[in-house]
């Protein structure tokens, strides 16, 4: 690939699962036009942990739009990300929830 046929995209995992925030990054070499699928095969190749991250977050993400018509945001952002050249960035898990959406509070529950 030449230099206009190839983008370097810088990838960002934020975790909260182990006892402290954590961030893990990896710079990939994409073709131009990248998709979701480019990421993946590359993030395997290069990255495989960070991949397996990465994989499970993009296929609950999917999961919770087909199966409960949830508005989740991270995969629009995800090719928008790709698109623009990165970073992509895979925010922690309690991060995910879509902006402007409140949690309930006690006074809120039926």
């Amino acid at each position: 690939m030449t230099a206009g046929e190839r983008k370097d995209v810088l990838v960002v995992v934020y975790r909260s699962d182990g006892p402290s925030a954590s961030r893990n990054e990896q710079r990939l070499v994409l073709p131009a036009g990248a998709g979701v699928s480019d990421l993946l095969r590359e993030l395997e190749r290069a990255a495989p942990a960070m991949y397996a991250e990465v994989r499970k977050r993009i296929l609950r993400s999917a999961g919770q739009v087909l199966a409960y018509g949830r508005d989740d945001q991270l995969l629009p952002t995800l090719t928008r990300q790709l698109a623009e050249g990165g970073p992509v960035v895979f925010p922690a898990d309690e991060d995910l929830r879509p902006i402007g959406t409140s949690i309930p509070g006690p006074h809120d529950r039926p």
